[in-house]
């Protein structure tokens, strides 16, 4: 009796780190980068951690609806170089330009990159790694035939999307949250979010039980795309311009941040908030290396042997 309740007692804990495996991750890294580095633990320094995860948390955000639904968006990337070289070059050939035509127009491309994949993807019947692979090609030389020089001349008023602040808060942060927040609804809370996650599961049961799923591919690439675009609002407003490879590294960084988080790459498994926890792994991992000058080449392996352990570890579970 003992040595069963010495392995129900194993088996308990390791479901309980299982479940909580980002965050305890998460701390383990805070508690290392406060001792590596006294740097690390400065406010400002803290405040850019946040402020850096803003960007791959709205994309990785748009990454989870696409991949709990079975599929996933290589072109994302591609999406965010394009918008952010497109917001730099109108701004500067037409400098006075009202904010909302900027955000609108940026948003529509978006949205329209996304029904593009759904098109290829459901109407011609492309697997989602092909279509979404082809597309981003197809982003890329657009971007390259847009501009093949980084551009600047965003002004100080659409700066504030990444700058400012509401009251002593940064209007970044709040942005995210909120973002966050109608995700986590969308997905746990409304009937779109429970027919996701079926259809990740299985096309086949979801058919049979009557979800369309063509409409909830549709939707989550969409989705996707559009969720891109706020990333590449956001980075344009705080790099204060654009190049044609400001968004290279997102698609995998974005796959890497929700696959640690505790999304499966199958589908139909995994939370809006593991992503979250996903997402500031990364960030302070990203910002310990710069602290501590590590070799750029090392922190992609490292990138690496920690999306692989991820993986490993959620399949083994």
């Amino acid at each position: 009796m003992s040595e069963q309740g010495n392995d129900a007692s194993r088996t308990n804990f390791r479901a309980f780190l299982s479940d909580r495996l980002v965050w305890v991750i998460l701390l383990a890294l805070v508690i290392f980068a406060f001792i590596a580095s006294p740097t690390f633990r400065k406010p400002m320094n803290l405040s850019n951690v946040l402020r850096q995860s803003v960007g791959l948390g709205i994309a990785s955000l748009g990454q989870t609806f696409v991949i709990l639904s079975g599929g996933i968006d290589l072109s994302i990337g591609s999406i965010i170089s394009l918008l952010i070289t497109m917001i730099a070059g109108i701004f500067t050939n037409n400098p006075d330009i009202p904010m909302i035509y900027i955000i609108l127009l940026m948003l529509g491309i978006g949205l329209a990159a996304g029904v593009l994949n759904s098109f290829i993807i459901i109407k011609l019947n492309v697997t989602p790694f092909i279509a979404t692979l082809g597309t981003m090609s197809i982003f890329q030389g657009i971007v390259l035939f847009y501009s093949k020089i980084p551009l600047g001349g965003v002004p100080k008023r659409f700066r504030f999307i990444a700058d400012g602040y509401l009251s002593v808060i940064p209007f970044s942060i709040i942005l995210f949250i909120i973002l966050i927040v109608c995700c986590y609804y969308v997905l746990n809370r409304h009937r779109i979010g429970r027919h996701i996650y079926a259809v990740g599961s299985s096309q086949y049961v979801a058919r049979l039980s009557g979800i369309h799923v063509d409409r909830i591919k549709f939707f989550s690439y969409t989705v996707c795309a559009g969720l891109a675009a706020v990333a590449s609002i956001y980075l344009g407003a705080r790099l204060g311009g654009g190049g044609p490879r400001i968004g290279t590294g997102y698609e995998l960084d974005s796959i890497t941040a929700i696959v640690i988080g505790g999304v499966s790459l199958t589908g139909g498994v995994g939370s809006v908030v593991g992503g979250f926890g996903g997402v500031l792994i990364l960030s302070v991992f990203n910002n310990i290396m710069n602290l501590l000058g590590v070799n750029p080449f090392y922190r992609i392996v490292l990138k690496g042997v920690m999306l692989i352990l991820a993986v490993s570890f959620y399949k083994r579970k």
